[in-house]
């Protein structure tokens, strides 16, 4: 989004594999892995022969493996994650190490970030609290899901819904691990299903365990958009994210909001992207996988 995507020389498999990434950016096909698991296992060897000038990692990254990176001139940025305050400002820091341009963009993204906020934030104060809808988010698998404080959390908040699993104790959550029980979904009947995975959805509506849920009943539930990257993860497309959950819940107070023309709109502004009718349908719409 910053002007910097062929610049990248190593990135995660998810960055990589990502196809509408792969189409907007086709650099990023010839960069390498820089780990093959979370930032505890990032290939300093690959990183020193690769010699980046910066490598931008998650809070937590090992401090002997910054200090050998930093030793060889490769800084490093270290950014707070699952939080939406810390997505903006990861945002607006990028730009400013990255240069003028950079920053000036990280700018604007910041003011566009604000106007959905208050945006979303108008129309949802004509909806009284008791006619909030109740969502479930599943974040993975269908049972992984995320309570307060997250990064889902806050997406969830800014949309004007409320999250049945706000107060849940969750155990933290491995790729492809669950930490509830289809109980726990069933007890609390939330309205709207939210699935970060296309995939998932299918796999909801089809398990004999999950018919009695209202949102499967009422057929609401949803798969979460996917650009670049799933809109509901640490992403700047996360403007988009919560703009389309109120959208969806709320649609008429929404109706002039035309996600199409929105998306359309968001990605040529930012990342000088133009996308096809076909795209921004791909994007709202996924398909499994």
């Amino acid at each position: 989004m910053l002007g910097f995507g062929d610049k990248i020389v190593a990135t995660t498999r998810y960055a990589r594999s990502t196809p509408a990434f792969q189409k907007f950016v086709p650099s990023i096909q010839n960069t390498e892995l820089s780990s093959l698991g979370g930032a505890a296992e990032v290939n300093v060897e690959q990183l020193l022969r690769l010699q980046p000038d910066i490598m931008f990692v998650s809070a937590g990254f090992p401090q002997t493996k910054q200090a050998q990176l930093e030793a060889a001139g490769i800084a490093v940025a270290s950014f707070s994650a699952n939080s939406m305050a810390r997505l903006v400002e990861r945002v607006v820091l990028t730009g400013e190490i990255l240069g003028p341009e950079a920053a000036a963009k990280a700018k604007a993204y910041q003011d566009y970030f604000a106007r959905n906020k208050a945006l979303v934030a108008e129309r949802l104060a004509k909806i009284p609290v008791a006619q909030r809808l109740r969502v479930y988010v599943a974040s993975g698998t269908p049972l992984t899901t995320s309570g307060r404080p997250s990064l889902n959390q806050d997406w969830i908040d800014l949309a004007g819904a409320i999250n049945v699993a706000e107060d849940w104790s969750l155990l933290d959550v491995h790729h492809g691990s669950a930490n509830v029980n289809i109980e726990a979904v069933l007890a609390a009947q939330p309205d709207v299903i939210v699935s970060m995975r296309a995939r998932d959805v299918a796999s909801i509506k089809q398990d004999p365990r999950w018919r009695s849920v209202k949102a499967v009943q009422q057929a609401r539930v949803y798969a979460n958009p996917r650009g670049l990257f799933w809109w509901c993860r640490e992403t700047s497309e996360e403007a988009l994210q919560f703009l389309w959950l109120a959208k969806t819940l709320y649609p008429t107070a929404f109706a002039d909001i035309d996600m199409h023309r929105e998306t359309a709109a968001f990605y040529r502004e930012f990342y000088g992207i133009t996308l096809s009718d076909a795209d921004i349908t791909g994007f709202l719409n996924p398909e499994a996988g």
